[in-house]
């Protein structure tokens, strides 16, 4: 019993001897980093969002000619499977350059919408999904999945689908730790009202802008309430639509949301540990910085740019005869109804207008 108990002494002594070696080597795994590319595929929309433990999701496609943007995207990001792909709604500008994509790269499932078109662009969508034999399901409100580290709760829609499809829009919210994004496809007014109507929706870090900035979307309720730190516009230079709606950008600037469109800024990537996070766009901004949240370390301010790549749009009000690049802080204090839109400087200053001052377009 006496030698027990000595030799249970000696075993006790050799592990608390031990111990504090080994605690001392002990590593931390490193968080999972995820990032979200609001890619650069011109008038039309189409999300990257990877995972540094391989998980993958594309959200829409853009237009028809999108798909060498995502496939260059989908290389740079080491990506030979998609897991899930998202098809928002089925409108040409976000399912485009899907067939493409969808003939190069594999697919493990689809979240469809449940809206249909007519549209040749949608039969050579849905044809692809055939002949693949993709399983498809449907982007209802109320789901959700993980996501490696992170979840994906489907927002939009409902039940009963509208008939118009931009307010079918699967509206997604992707969280990670203490970050957020809502992603909201091309939802629109009445969509954004329901959704607050249920207590759908919350602050959130990261907005991606509906409907390309458009002024039937991002109203000034929806936003008290999503609150967002940064706006991404998915937006094609020069398009003719007149997006993003100086409206929308007059209600983003009125609230200090920190905007970025890929028209001026390229690809826009928001990068996050699920602590952290920061935005990283593919073109370096003529003013401000690359944006990071308050408990990011600050990235040194990047060289201005003195113009903008071509093709470019300007913007004036008609209540004055000055013009501006779209990024200019005065662009958003012009109200829709008095907004005027040029195709070049020229356009410009042959309808009368002058350069401004502060963005010396």
């Amino acid at each position: 019993m006496r030698r027990s108990r000595i030799l249970l002494v000696a075993a006790i002594a050799i592990v608390l001897a031990i111990a504090p070696a080994t605690s001392g080597t002990f590593q931390p795994e490193p968080s999972v980093l995820l990032n979200l590319s609001v890619l650069n595929v011109g008038q039309g929309d189409a999300i990257l969002i990877t995972t540094s433990d391989d998980c993958t999701m594309l959200i829409d496609g853009g237009p028809q000619g999108a798909a060498g943007a995502i496939l260059n995207a989908l290389r740079e990001n080491n990506v030979s499977t998609i897991d899930v792909l998202v098809a928002t709604h089925p409108h040409a500008d976000h399912i485009g350059g899907l067939p493409e994509v969808l003939d190069q790269i594999p697919v493990l499932r689809i979240l469809d919408s449940g809206s249909v078109s007519t549209s040749k662009t949608y039969a050579n969508y849905f044809d692809r999904i055939r002949t693949k034999g993709i399983p498809v399901a449907p982007g209802t409100m109320g789901s959700s999945f993980a996501f490696g580290p992170a979840t994906v709760k489907i927002l939009w829609p409902g039940d009963l689908l509208s008939t118009n499809p931009n307010d079918c829009s699967i509206v997604v919210e992707l969280v990670y730790g203490e970050f957020s994004a809502l992603l909201t496809g091309d939802a629109e007014a009445d969509s954004e009202y329901e959704m607050m109507r249920l207590g759908l929706l919350s602050q959130v870090d990261a907005l991606k802008v509906a409907h390309h900035g458009s002024a039937s979307s991002t109203t000034a309720a929806f936003l008290s309430v999503v609150n967002p730190a940064v706006a991404i516009i998915s937006v094609g230079a020069g398009n003719t639509y007149g997006h993003p709606s100086g409206e929308v950008l007059a209600r983003l600037s009125g609230l200090n949301i920190e905007v970025y469109r890929t028209d001026l800024d390229g690809t826009v990537t928001v990068k996050t540990d699920g602590n952290d996070w920061r935005v990283q766009p593919e073109v370096l901004k003529p003013v401000g910085g690359i944006t990071t949240n308050s408990a990011v370390a600050p990235v040194p301010e990047p060289v201005p740019i003195p113009t903008p790549a071509a093709p470019q749009t300007y913007y004036g009000s008609k209540n004055s005869n000055v013009f501006h690049y779209g990024w200019c802080r005065y662009v958003a204090s012009i109200k829709a109804a008095n907004l005027r839109v040029f195709t070049s400087r020229q356009d410009a200053v042959n309808k009368g207008y002058r350069p401004c001052a502060a963005c010396k377009p």
